[in-house]
């Protein structure tokens, strides 16, 4: 019995090993994505903010095309990190299951120790004891 337990165990912590990983992966995406995000942010917030000096890049209407490319650019990673988001939620709620059914199996293999242990020594101590009435009667 405690065999199988230990498959079943051993069965659980793979699952919940392969969940964690797809969980580093899509926060690996998430946080590439906020990051490029605050990159774009800051770039407008320097192509706003920009001294006199560029004023001919104002002039010709260049600093109009850059942020009109940078708030494109912002929607889409937008998007990406909405989807990856909404996967995540999902994988959780996947992962979390993964991670109860690991605790539950490692749970009952312990129990199955204890009780195994237990009954060894229960067993060990009727030997003991029928040892020691043969050797009084003796």
């Amino acid at each position: 019995m405690v065999s199988d337990l230990d498959q079943v165990r051993l069965l659980t912590t793979l699952k919940y090993q392969k969940s964690e990983a797809a969980v580093a992966i899509l926060n690996a995406k998430e946080a590439e994505l906020r990051a490029e995000l605050k990159r774009l942010r800051d770039l407008t917030v320097e192509t706003q903010s920009q001294q006199p000096e560029h004023a001919q890049i104002r002039a010709i209407g260049a600093d109009v095309i850059w942020l009109r490319w940078l708030g494109q650019a912002q929607r889409q990673l937008n998007i990406a990190l909405a989807q990856v988001l909404a996967e995540k939620e999902g994988l959780m709620a996947q992962h979390r299951r993964a991670h109860g059914k690991k605790l539950v199996a490692e749970t009952l293999v312990e129990q199955a120790q204890s009780t195994h242990q237990k009954a060894s020594r229960h067993a060990a101590l009727d030997r003991a004891i029928t040892h020691m009435v043969h050797r009084e009667k003796s």
